[in-house]
């Protein structure tokens, strides 16, 4: 069964791969944006990512004994182990604490200038520089409608986290790519998971644990008999779709494409984050659809030039 799959994901389309795990991560967050009335944004990705640390742990078991000669033997092994790790966890941290002070969808927009600047930096065909313009634009008209309709007092800190969070997605792609190409792939990003979960709770963890014993005043169902459990249980399914399972097909994707078209194709999440905002009630406007229009044309250009871009 472990092979089928794998055999599949080598298979498929890429473009469909970023559109399921895009419409996964931006599902689960829409509903986590809803969980912040019960649990800090700060304390659920505590337990977002900590669910997805201990899920990998527990499926790949790196620290075995068959499994500690795969972990990385040089100082500069580690030091790509820990990029991932520290990066995917500041992403995520920060990620979250922006849709508390602003809308998910101008989060992702904003975001984006991460994975632009590796598109820029690590690009050499001319397909992908033109792409990326087109990219920008579109994005500029997503975040620009966006931004008009956020009427939110804490918009600023919202602003200063989502670019913190975009320079930590570029550095995960950087450093994500290196861990891909490395034999064991999988085994070496439970142990980064680890190592960002771990600087994480110095910080977090006996508040967030607290305050899921004792959730804030103004939880509702989360303070009932049986509430802890409940959002625990929604804390869990979160992690698996927007962390676990986004983190396997990344690594996939990886493997398959360069950092700069894997930058650009993520072009693709702020238009599919408008699709899913959808289904929460948010109706876009025709600013939106032309901004995703430009979106979908960037990726177009970029993969037009090659032989077998899937």
């Amino acid at each position: 069964m472990k092979q089928f799959v794998v055999n599949l994901l080598h298979r498929m389309p890429v473009l469909l791969i970023i559109v399921i795990e895009a419409s996964m991560v931006y599902t689960a967050t829409s509903v986590a944006k809803v969980a912040f009335s019960q649990l800090d944004p700060l304390y659920a990705v505590w337990y977002r990512v900590g669910f997805m640390t201990l899920l990998l742990l527990a499926w790949r078991r790196p620290f075995s004994r068959s499994k500690r000669s795969l972990l990385p033997k040089t100082l500069r092994e580690w030091g790509i182990v820990a990029s991932v790790g520290v990066s995917l966890v500041a992403m995520n941290t920060m990620f979250y604490v922006a849709i508390s002070c602003m809308a998910v969808g101008v989060a992702v927009t904003i975001e984006f200038i991460g994975p632009l600047l590796v598109a820029v930096i690590t690009g050499h065909e001319w397909r992908e520089r033109v792409g990326i313009v087109i990219a920008v634009c579109g994005i500029m008209l997503l975040a620009s409608a966006s931004m008009h309709s956020s009427v939110s007092p804490h918009f600023l800190i919202g602003l200063f986290a989502i670019l913190v969070g975009g320079s930590m997605w570029g550095l995960y792609i950087v450093s994500g790519r290196m861990l891909a190409k490395s034999s064991h792939a999988i085994d070496r990003v439970s142990v980064a998971a680890l190592i960002g979960w771990l600087l994480q709770s110095i910080v977090l963890a006996v508040p967030a644990v607290q305050h899921v014993i004792s959730p804030k005043p103004e939880a509702t169902w989360a303070a009932r008999p049986g509430g802890s459990f409940a959002l625990l249980a929604l804390m869990l399914v979160i992690a698996v779709c927007a962390s676990f399972f986004p983190a396997l097909l990344d690594q996939v994707l990886l493997k398959r494409v360069s950092s700069a078209k894997y930058s650009v194709m993520q072009a693709l999440y702020p238009a599919i984050a408008v699709v899913i905002g959808m289904g929460f009630g948010e109706i876009p406007t025709l600013t939106d659809i032309a901004g995703i229009i430009l979106v979908m044309l960037a990726v177009v250009v970029t993969f037009s030039g090659d032989r077998n871009p899937m």
